[in-house]
């Protein structure tokens, strides 16, 4: 395979505080490996990262970090690396349910494209990879023209499909997201999708043949544990692990799974007392005042916000990881998973007719129940406690989640595109360019 220059438009990059911008980060590192000309186009609103993270990024201007901007709707400024998130407020309803497809497409997307053509101009890329959530980053593509390169778009969640955020008011809104997602998904060369019902919808809805290039998990990212310090941490308990928010959109809470440790307590509390749930990330006022609304005394544990070292090697201490999920979102699979998968410890998936429960279950890293069941949660928390949840963890099949096999199933897909678009050029007598 020749050494190709890409482009990849990703919102989500480091030092930004979202997981989002990890598949990029490790695609990236093993693109390069395999010789090929990678420049990261992201937002400047989160400052710069640091030492070799930043090699290669160029960061383009965004309004979401105008100070003007935030004072006049009253919000605090964005988190710099390293800081503490300030307690926020959403995003004023007149943007978010205005602007079609997100409010990027005001705030970013236009310094973005004018960068990328800039770039493109100076020197042209073989390939440009647009990739979301936030869809109006594909937009960035289609702004360059018809003089623009060979095009992958990538799609970390569904667009149409069960999307991630709030409908649209009005039906001439919605009808717009649509013809948008159908103008993206049709003129890009190649179509990639982390989740496979995802890649499902757009070949029954628009024929469209996606291919499945999964998140992954980064055994380089080992150093990182290794160096890492633990806060301490009872030795004669079942450690249950929770890393990251447990509150999330389409309703996913940890609700369900509060209600049946206390049903545990009180139905077999020697068991129950073995447990010691151990929860990490960031404080959040709404999610703190519900785990406190239910009598859990000693069966929770905060270590607070930790690095992402921190947090696998967290993971590594576990008895047993727990992911939550929502209960009616079909493609969910939350990037911890592959964090989990990594960490060789038993997963505990909240999870039923979804993405992740789908991957517990094929690579045998644990078990999956129903988000929403109470009972099966408590029987699966009575298995924990007595240590029986270590034989559902026999992992197999985790290659293809494992880097660097999602970066060579990325480069293919790069390379398809360029075929496909040389072939498209020619078919119009050359004029694309």
């Amino acid at each position: 395979m020749s050494p190709r220059r890409v482009l990849v438009v990703t919102y989500p990059y480091p030092p930004m505080p979202s997981v989002g911008g990890n598949r990029w980060l490790a695609m990236t590192k093993y693109l390069r490996r395999a010789g090929h000309e990678v420049t990261i186009l992201t937002t400047a609103a989160f400052g710069r990262a640091r030492g070799a993270e930043e090699m290669g990024v160029v960061r383009a201007e965004d309004l979401l970090a105008a100070r003007w901007l935030r004072a006049l709707l009253r919000r605090p400024p964005l988190p710099m690396q390293g800081e503490p998130a300030p307690r926020d407020k959403a995003v004023p309803g007149i943007i978010t349910k205005l602007v079609v497809p997100d409010h990027h497409l005001l705030t970013w997307v236009p310094f973005a494209a004018r960068v990328a053509r800039a770039l493109h101009r100076q020197r042209p890329f073989d390939c440009i990879v647009t990739t979301s959530a936030y869809e109006s980053t594909h937009l960035v593509a289609l702004l360059l023209g018809r003089r623009r390169p060979a095009w992958v778009a990538d799609f970390r969640d569904g667009w149409t499909f069960h999307p991630w955020r709030e409908p649209f008011p009005t039906r001439l809104q919605e009808r717009l997201d649509r013809r948008l997602e159908t103008r993206v998904v049709r003129s890009a060369e190649r179509t990639t999708v982390v989740e496979r019902p995802v890649g499902e919808d757009f070949h029954r809805r628009l024929g469209i043949d996606a291919v499945h290039v999964p998140n992954g998990w980064d055994a380089e990212l080992e150093r990182d544990v290794r160096e890492s310090e633990l806060p301490g941490l009872p030795s004669d308990r079942i450690l249950l692990v929770h890393t990251g928010r447990m509150l999330g959109g389409w309703g996913r809470s940890p609700r369900t799974l509060l209600r049946a440790l206390v049903r545990l307590r009180g139905e077999q509390p020697e068991l129950a007392s073995r447990l010691l749930l151990v929860l990490a990330g960031r404080p959040d006022r709404e999610e703190q005042e519900l785990i406190d609304s239910y009598p859990l005394g000693g069966l929770i544990h905060r270590v607070g916000h930790l690095s992402r070292g921190g947090a696998m090697a967290l993971q590594r201490r576990a008895d047993a990881l727990v992911l939550l999920t929502a209960p009616d979102l079909v493609w969910e699979l939350p990037g911890k998973v592959f964090e989990y998968i990594g960490a060789r410890r038993p997963i505990l998936a909240l999870a039923d007719g979804n993405e992740a429960a789908r991957v517990v279950r094929e690579t045998g890293t644990g078990i999956a129940v129903p988000p929403g069941d109470e009972h099966a949660i408590v029987t699966a928390l009575a298995a924990a406690a007595r240590g029986e949840l270590a034989a559902a963890c026999r992992p197999h099949d985790t290659e293809r989640y494992e880097y660097p096999a999602p970066a060579r199933a990325m480069a293919a897909e790069i390379e398809r595109a360029i075929g496909a678009r040389r072939s498209r050029e020619a078919l119009d007598g050359g004029g694309a360019r």
